[in-house]
């Protein structure tokens, strides 16, 4: 027959009142009430508080109905045949009270968004980049509500709540306004998946503005720049490599991490219906996992022509360090080649340890992320290419992410449209 006894075992001013439930000598569950009470106050022989106070005649009536509440439970769950343990009194004592069990409950943000990037890691098309995003953004909120000594469920994130982690991140964490708009951009995209999950978010997140990543600051080659770091001249091996590399990323259009790793195998040929033969490379990139397909420019062809019809040899074996090197080398190619234009750019201080944007020449702000950043800035720029074709070759899966990449604005949009309408309205009027 089971039972229900309550005890407290500890001698403690706030000792912690416990339930334990028997249904056999064999079988018996302890677990705590989470409720408390200074031992003087208990009696052993009625296993109920001393009745001498108002609140611990209180505390009777509660230990009563928990008691009646899990005794019904226990009958109901009895004709289902559910096995009864210590997590089962457990979730029961909590039901009674409507605790939450916080390592389950997902309308805490941080459980919620723990759920999300497991649900992620699942879906073979996210790669290491997409999780890693959302992985930051869970350690730098985890330490904000640190900071704040508070933990946030979904609904309470607002607008004000964005505002100040966003000021957190840019103050506390030493970020680049850019930077932490990202994190905010991510953050509600995970806040407009509880929506779509059926948990309830503030009204005030739909219409939240984070903010733009499109920073003035974005650097490129031109095409007269690019022609420049042809033309240098250098007896240094390393440079006059970088700067066949280099060139060769510009009118690739990749990340250093694909770029680098491109060999002559990559490289095929197909004949269109005309008969004309073209060549091309197609490579997965490593941080998206898409597969892209790009057409060999002649500036390409002249520089594998150099090589015996193969890529330059690389920096290091190992990508981490070839990448570097890189970056190294390419800074001096441009100072080489007479890129000394005064632009704003991030640099970091060593200093302050923290990103900061300063006016200094352009070779010093030069990156292998140039590459592919010159390739859709040159490129976006020619009629005779549409951002289609482009974004196929810079995998970027969204017009608007182009031209943010790019640093293209409404107002851009706008007026090389308007160009265009001119165009058309001139022709109109001679024909």
């Amino acid at each position: 027959m089971a039972t229900v006894k309550f005890r407290v075992l500890h001698n403690s001013d706030n000792a912690q009142i416990y339930l334990r439930f028997s249904l056999s000598r064999e079988k018996v569950f302890q677990a705590k009430t989470g409720k408390t009470i200074n031992p003087a106050f208990w009696s052993s022989k009625t296993a109920r508080p001393i009745q001498k106070l108002p609140e611990f005649k209180n505390l009777a009536l509660e230990l009563n109905e928990l008691e009646t509440f899990v005794m019904k439970s226990y009958n109901s769950d009895y004709a289902k045949g559910i096995i009864f343990c210590k997590e089962w009194l457990e979730e029961k004592i909590n039901s009674f009270y409507n605790r939450i069990d916080e390592k389950m409950d997902d309308s805490i943000l941080l459980i919620y968004l723990s759920n999300f990037i497991s649900f992620k890691k699942s879906i073979a098309s996210n790669t290491n980049s997409t999780i890693g995003k959302y992985n930051n953004l869970k350690d730098r909120f985890t330490d904000y509500q640190k900071n704040k000594k508070k933990k946030y469920l979904i609904e309470e994130i607002s607008a004000k709540v964005l505002l100040e982690f966003k000021n957190y991140l840019i103050v506390e964490c030493n970020l680049l306004d850019t930077t932490a708009t990202r994190f905010i951009k991510n953050f509600k995209t995970v806040l407009f998946d509880a929506r779509n999950n059926g948990k309830q978010i503030n009204h005030q997140i739909a219409g939240f503005s984070t903010g733009t990543t499109n920073s003035e600051h974005k650097v490129f080659l031109s095409l007269n720049e690019i022609e420049k770091v042809k033309d240098i001249i250098t007896l240094n091996t390393d440079w006059r490599i970088a700067s066949d590399w280099l060139v060769l990323g510009c009118y690739l259009g990749q990340r250093a991490s694909d770029l680098l790793r491109m060999t002559k195998r990559m490289i095929y040929t197909k004949t269109d219906s005309g008969g004309n033969s073209f060549r091309f490379i197609e490579i997965t990139q490593q941080k998206t996992g898409e597969k892209v397909v790009i057409p060999l420019h002649h500036e390409v062809e002249t520089i594998l022509n150099k090589y015996n019809g193969d890529f330059p040899p690389i920096f290091a074996d190992n990508p981490d360090s070839n990448s570097t090197l890189f970056n190294k080398h390419i800074k001096k190619v441009c100072e080489l080649a007479g890129i000394h234009e005064i632009v704003k750019g991030k640099v970091y201080n060593e200093i302050t340890k923290k990103n900061e944007i300063v006016e200094t020449e352009k070779c010093n702000l030069v990156s292998s992320h140039v590459c592919r950043r010159s390739f859709a800035t040159n490129f976006y720029g020619n009629k005779l290419f549409t951002t289609p074709q482009l974004m196929s070759i810079t995998g970027h899966k969204t017009e608007s992410m182009f031209l943010n990449y790019i640093g293209k604005t409404a107002d851009d949009w706008a007026m090389q449209t308007a160009q265009t309408f001119k165009e058309l309205s001139e022709k109109q009027k001679t024909s």
